[in-house]
Order: C-alpha cells, then sequence, then structure tokens
C-alpha cells in the first residue's frame, strides 16, 4: 500500500497517476460510495470514506482496521484535515480526530509515504 496525503488542491492525485500508472481505476470517495474502493487502485479523499463510515455509524478505525489487507496493491489519497481552525460542530471534530487516527494507521501499514504539497513531493516512509 501506497499512502499520499497533502492540503486540498496540492496535486495528489495527479501526482499519483504520472509516478505509478496513469491508467489506474480511481475511486473517488467524495463522488462514491465505501462499496466501490475494493475495485479501484486508487482510493481518494480517504476522509469523506470516513465521514461515510461514521454517518453509518461504523467505526472507521475498526472498518480501516479490519480491512487493511484490502488495500496492499492500492494507492490511497487523503487530504490533510488536522491542521487550521478546530470545527465548533461536534460531528466535524469527532470526524476530523477519526480521520488522524485512520491516517496514523495507513501510514503505519503502508509500505510508501508520501506527501504532497504544490505538486511536489516528500517521501516522509519508504
Amino acid at each position: 500500500m501506497i499512502f499520499i496525503f497533502g492540503g486540498k488542491y496540492q496535486g495528489k492525485t495527479a501526482y499519483a497517476l504520472t509516478q505509478y500508472n496513469e491508467k489506474f481505476k480511481i475511486c473517488d470517495l467524495a463522488e462514491e460510495s465505501m462499496s466501490n474502493i475494493y475495485a479501484a487502485d486508487i482510493i481518494k479523499n480517504v476522509q469523506e470514506g470516513i465521514r461515510q463510515l461514521l454517518a453509518q455509524a461504523i467505526s472507521p478505525l475498526d472498518y480501516f482496521s479490519e480491512n487493511i489487507d484490502c488495500f496492499d496493491q492500492k494507492i490511497l489519497i487523503g487530504t490533510e484535515i488536522g491542521c487550521g481552525i478546530v470545527p465548533l460542530e461536534e460531528k466535524e471534530r469527532i470526524w476530523r480526530d477519526e480521520t488522524g487516527r485512520v491516517y496514523q494507521l495507513l501510514a503505519n501499514k503502508a509500505c510508501k509515504v508520501e506527501r504532497i504539497w504544490a505538486g511536489i513531493s516528500m517521501t516522509i516512509k519508504e
């Protein structure tokens, strides 16, 4: 598994496609259901998948922990949402916290972790 993260609109998906394979099938969790992730090579907007799980009262950390082997040959892309102002709404704070926990799990289990900023990668783990 490769985990790529960074700020919004920083070129994460474009980087993944040019670095790994331009023909990879993408599942965008901002637009698609979590059920579509298994058929994709690249899963983007992981943070939105976490939002979907929370809406279904499913623990995101448990879900990703239990299914981590399914992501072995995939690239997961998430937007960094932990920097900045803490949300006022409890639901948004929970989403932010759960996203951070899942990102820690993904970074720990990934064979490679890259941070993308302005389209430039920084390898965090290899």
